[in-house]
């Protein structure tokens, strides 16, 4: 199996991940670090660490931050026979856990249902910061700023283990992006994005996805506020932002015309036919003997909204040969 470990700066987190790799990582498994074009000159000391100690197959040095070079990295990595796909990210420490590897456990939980494709790991909540330390911390901090510092609506807040009633895997709400193995067909399906937004995609495919409740993780950066108060919040949030299926179709569409015209076609035997404009009207002329004839407009996005659901056409006239075609 491939394990890909995401690094950027902060050299205190990546030392204690990269640490717990080593001392609790028993499977089989090739980890490759992807460092997102790090300028802390710390962060090259500490992965010839690690790699001096054998951990690493290979470290890949990307020019720049870039969540779809990372991405297209992976990809070109990935074989044929790789069923499974490792992720993490330098902010996370293994927990020791009831097995001989958590990898290894995440690996058995994944084979044993088909439906599985996404799973990742309960958190460890002693790291979360009370909103009273923050302030007295950062007295001077935006509001705002100063809850996502310390991720006051993290729904991970509110995990709870013993709910799951001895279940080893359940849905409190999607895994945490951080760390994940992943099913290596089903990512190729849906393709990466955000935990929440590759969840919901998983979900249309008939795949789910789920959490570990034996292989527990510590995220590092819930401690920025202390080891790096200096952080930027307002960056990560719009780089976690980047990653959602929404904003990747709009840096797809950068550069192209963009207008409201929603590509409304029609196919007829296969066969596309575009409207012509009558007014406010689109008009399709239709061949005369067509056995199969669908209305297609491509998925789409409100540009400009905040609102990440995607978007379908909403037909509110019909009309064919002159007669309406929509009963209300």
């Amino acid at each position: 199996m491939k394990l890909f470990l995401l690094s950027r700066n902060r050299p205190l987190f990546l030392w204690a991940c990269l640490d717990s790799l080593h001392r609790l990582t028993r499977s089989p498994v090739s980890i490759i670090v992807i460092d997102a074009a790090s300028d802390d000159p710390l962060v090259g000391r500490v992965l010839d660490g690690f790699d001096r100690r054998g951990l690493f197959e290979r470290i890949v040095r990307l020019d720049s931050n870039d969540p779809a070079q990372v991405w297209r990295t992976i990809a070109a990595m990935l074989g044929p026979d790789d069923a499974f796909v490792g992720y993490i990210e330098s902010d996370v420490v293994i927990e020791p856990g009831p097995y001989p590897c958590w990898l290894g456990r995440l690996e058995e939980l994944m084979r044993s249902d088909d439906r599985l494709a996404m799973l990742g790991s309960a958190i460890v909540k002693d790291d979360f910061v009370s909103i009273e330390t923050a302030r007295r911390l950062l007295p001077e901090a935006d509001e705002q700023v100063l809850r996502a510092q310390i991720y006051a609506a993290d729904p991970e807040r509110e995990q709870d283990v013993a709910e799951a009633a001895g279940q080893p895997v359940f849905f409190p709400h999607n895994p945490a992006g951080r760390l994940l193995l992943l099913r290596t067909a089903a990512l190729r399906v849906i393709g990466p994005a955000t935990d929440s937004d590759m969840t919901e995609r998983l979900r249309e495919h008939g795949w789910r996805s789920g959490i570990s409740t034996e292989v527990r993780h510590r995220h590092l950066s819930l401690l920025n506020i202390f080891d790096y108060p200096e952080y930027d919040v307002r960056r990560r949030n719009a780089y976690m932002a980047s990653l959602s299926y929404k904003a990747q179709a709009e840096r797809a569409l950068a550069g192209h015309a963009l207008s409201d015209d929603p590509d409304l076609h029609i196919l007829a035997d296969g066969v596309r036919i575009d409207p012509r404009e009558d007014d406010d009207l689109l008009v399709f002329d239709l061949p005369e003997r067509a056995a199969e004839i669908a209305l297609v407009s491509r998925r789409g996005y409100a540009f400009g909204a905040d609102d990440l659901r995607p978007l379908g056409v909403a037909v509110d006239r019909l009309r064919l040969d002159g007669r309406d075609a929509i009963a209300d």
